[in-house]
């Protein structure tokens, strides 16, 4: 098709009949390939969504059907069988030995608003065996549920961090101290942006701290589903630390070094101030 395109397209020596005639050839074999093209796309979003479809409620797609040639839509339950869907689970979340302990590395905090609980009790059960493979804390409803996604796990399995009060209660305060102390490695704080929360300005200052010591942060549930593939990787096969360096030191924002400079500036001026006055 691409050969006699370029033929039909280099070749001008012609009649006006044949001119058309190559003209109407052309658009044949552009439209050709134009739904050839289509159709590829569709066969790969298929396998994308097939693959999706197991945290379908996590990810959210909007666009579920993908043309007029592929009818596919994530919530058609009957266009899967149990075996692709349990593929798709596997690959998701395989099961691995991790490279290093839990108690070698820093906490994972886990938060989520009251309008996406359901969304991170999802999304931990579908994430079971990477997580457990952390030190995890978070606030206090998110710590009842995970203790009871994970409550059939061997005894000592899990390992468990400090529970922080509810976040209106305090919750959110009490990781931004955990975090400062160099206590967390990585927070997936799902945020319901769809309503006001009382405590706003607890959120606003984990956020903050959280870019302060550039800690790993995820506010929605797409950006902590990519993020987990990182700490998988991380963790899998020898291990990979150098992709989960907040798990193991103390990190902080570039522009961090030049406030403490601007400080010890304000700081200098005014012991050069005190001592010309000590002087006088």
């Amino acid at each position: 098709m691409q050969e006699e395109l370029n033929k039909l397209v280099d070749d001008d020596d012609e009649s006006l009949d044949e001119d058309i005639g190559k003209r109407d050839r052309m658009s044949e074999l552009l439209s050709g390939a134009i739904g050839k093209s289509k159709r590829d796309s569709n066969t790969v979003l298929e396998r994308i969504a097939t693959q999706l479809h197991p945290v379908r409620g996590i990810i959210c797609v909007q666009d579920a059907n993908f043309g007029r040639e592929s009818q596919f839509d994530l919530n058609y339950e009957s266009t899967l069988t149990d075996e692709s869907l349990e593929k798709a689970r596997n690959v998701l979340d395989p099961e691995f030995k991790a490279a290093y302990p839990p108690s070698d590395m820093r906490c994972l905090a886990l938060v989520s608003h009251n309008g996406m609980k359901k969304t991170m009790r999802e999304f931990v059960g579908a994430n079971k065996n990477l997580l457990k493979k952390f030190r995890l804390t978070g606030t206090q409803s998110t710590m009842t549920m995970l203790k009871e996604v994970f409550k059939n796990e061997p005894a000592g399995t899990i390992v468990f961090g400090p529970a922080c009060a509810s976040g209106p209660l305090g919750g959110d305060a009490e990781l931004v101290a955990l975090m400062v102390a160099g206590r967390i490695g990585g927070i997936l704080f799902f945020q319901d942006p769809m309503n006001a929360h009382p405590h706003r300005a607890d959120i606003d200052c984990l956020v903050r701290q959280a870019l302060v010591h550039n800690t790993m942060l995820a506010e929605n549930p797409t950006s902590a589903w990519m993020l987990l593939q990182s700490l998988r990787l991380g963790l899998m096969g020898d291990g990979r630390a150098e992709l989960i360096p907040s798990f193991f030191f103390s990190l902080q924002s570039p522009t961090v070094e030049e406030y403490k400079a601007q400080q010890k500036s304000v700081v200098d001026a005014q012991k050069a101030l005190v001592s010309s006055m000590n002087g006088i």
